[in-house]
């Protein structure tokens, strides 16, 4: 299997289904702490990524990549820092609005709800 088609398969369908599925509630004013996220994440992956493959601790097979690097990386490398960021950002978010929302009281989707802690049912 190629890289891109790894990050088709398991990073991009993903991100398809979450924003999809949570399209009501996504918003750029939410989005926007990911633009700092992904800063971080490419300045502390780049470096440590291409020095280990200078070092040789591991490789990418010339085969299963497009043949575009940028240093030691090649560019499926740097799509995956961002792409898997956005990925775990997404589903983490929307599992953080839904903790709050129940704390302070909102309405979360009934379809979705979710027991809050210590709740007891009640019978009648």
């Amino acid at each position: 299997m190629t890289y891109a088609r790894f990050l088709g398969l398991f990073v991009v369908l993903p991100i398809l289904f979450l924003v999809v599925r949570y399209r009501r509630t996504l918003s750029w004013r939410g989005l926007a702490p990911m633009g700092i996220l992904l800063g971080v994440v490419y300045a502390a992956t780049i470096p440590w990524d291409n020095l280990a493959v200078k070092w040789g601790l591991w490789g990418f097979d010339p085969e299963r990549i497009w043949g575009v690097t940028l240093g030691y990386l090649p560019l499926e490398e740097y799509l995956f820092f961002g792409l898997q960021t956005l990925l775990v950002g997404l589903w983490a978010g929307e599992r953080l609005r839904r903790v709050l929302e129940a704390r302070e009281g909102r309405p979360v989707v009934a379809t979705e709800r979710e027991p809050e802690a210590g709740a007891r049912e009640v019978a009648s």
